[in-house]
């Protein structure tokens, strides 16, 4: 699967792809980056061709060898098995470096520029041996053999229309200078025809093949550009939807789920559960001193300060509603809420955020509600609530600036209750 490519400037990207996209020229030609992806591409759809024809290739070049071996042994044994050695055997060795060698690391991470030099001998060696078996039955196969070489490299090795042309023009050219150079026959009707029309033909069908890959890429790379795109919208969303929009901290519907949540494990596995329950003390009186501004800034101040007193990945600090928070301790005692609230204390004190109408001390100070439960069935998430306010009413009731932990009363004042 195309994977986006790492551009620094993605607009433009997505720009430059819709523009080829609605234009389609007839050549389509990548910047840099997007040239290197397709090219990675290639590679990819190379590597399974080659793995996928890998046994038919080599049973067809057994089959050319022993056609060649049964039907004209008297060629293939002159000048002391000439053929064997200058033609089959390293013929043979290139198509198992074709078939093998994909697999070999430093291969693939230059694979057509490897390839290109292997291919380039194939058909260089080929057309000499039709050169050289000019005149006697085996060159009508020497030319079919060479056709079949075009047709594997131009479907096996996946090269550019550019590089493939220029491929086979280099290959032709030099066979021709080669055979000239040793005094074999040229027939440059005969060439024109087999190599010539031939190589054309390819070139052609492999480019406007290489067109339709290199637009369903931009088409593929463009939906996998929309769907990060979205996928990041929906993370957006749902972090607006689960998070404070003042504060920044995570908000009542997300401690909500939270909390839900985390009763279910503590029921299940017989774990303690910390709720905090907190205000910030005189809050009204804050505001109407300092303004609803300095009130935001005082609440966004008071925020990171009890976020930034929970140690534990799972702790979760809330904004509960107007001045209140919410801390969700998982896990944790009686012992470990109450040091919790403790450093809340310690925490909102440390900001020193002045509050001159406050009648417990000259700065914002807070007041803390605690309960620890170890939920039992048919016990409602609501109950631990009640609980932390209630113990959060006896720490107003006696001074506020300080902790209560809900203390459940006697069987006899619970029934005079």
């Amino acid at each position: 699967m195309t994977t986006p490519s790492a551009a620094p400037d993605r607009a433009a990207d997505l720009d430059y792809i819709r523009e080829t996209l609605a234009a389609r020229p007839l050549f389509c030609h990548f910047p840099r980056h997007l040239e290197k992806n397709f090219l990675e591409t290639r590679v990819e759809s190379s590597g399974f061709y080659i793995q996928t024809g890998q046994w038919p290739l080599l049973f067809m070049f057994s089959v050319i060898v022993a056609v060649a071996w049964i039907y004209f042994p008297a060629l293939l044994s002159v000048q002391d098995y000439l053929q064997l050695k200058f033609i089959e055997i390293p013929l043979g060795v290139t198509i198992l470096f074709i078939i093998f060698g994909h697999r070999i690391p430093v291969v693939r991470r230059h694979f057509h520029r490897v390839m290109f030099p292997v291919a380039l001998f194939q058909l260089i060696t080929i057309q000499l041996h039709i050169l050289i078996s000019a005149g006697n039955g085996y060159f009508l196969y020497s030319i079919l053999n060479l056709l079949i070489c075009m047709l594997l490299i131009a479907l096996g090795l996946r090269f550019t229309f550019k590089v493939l042309l220029a491929l086979y023009m280099t290959a032709g050219v030099a066979a021709l200078a080669l055979g000239a150079a040793i005094r074999l026959p040229l027939d440059m009707l005969a060439f024109g025809y087999y190599y010539g029309i031939f190589g054309a033909v390819v070139s052609a069908l492999a480019g406007i093949a290489e067109r339709q890959e290199r637009f369903a890429f931009l088409q593929e790379l463009l939906v996998n550009y929309q769907s990060e795109e979205l996928t990041r919208l929906n993370r957006q969303l749902d972090r607006i939807a689960h998070q404070d929009a003042l504060t920044g901290i995570p908000n009542r519907r997300s401690f909500d789920l939270a909390a839900e949540r985390e009763w279910e494990i503590a029921l299940r596995e017989q774990q303690p559960l910390s709720l905090l329950l907190l205000d910030v003390d005189f809050f009204k009186r804050y505001n109407d001193t300092y303004g609803h501004e300095g009130g935001d800034h005082c609440l966004q101040a008071v925020a990171r300060a009890i976020h930034d007193t929970l140690l534990r990945p799972a702790d979760l600090a809330a904004r509960y509603g107007g001045e209140e928070f919410v801390l969700l301790l998982p896990g944790a005692d009686a012992t470990g809420a109450a040091e919790v609230a403790e450093r809340v204390l310690q925490a909102v004190d440390a900001r020193r955020i002045t509050h001159a109408s406050s009648s417990v001390a000259p700065h914002v100070t807070v007041s803390i509600g605690v309960t620890t439960v170890t939920p039992t069935p048919g016990q409602p998430l609501q109950e631990a609530l009640r609980q932390a306010d209630t113990a959060l009413y006896q720490a107003k009731e006696q001074g506020r600036h300080q902790y209560r932990v809900f203390r459940a009363p006697p069987p006899e004042e619970a029934l005079e209750g």
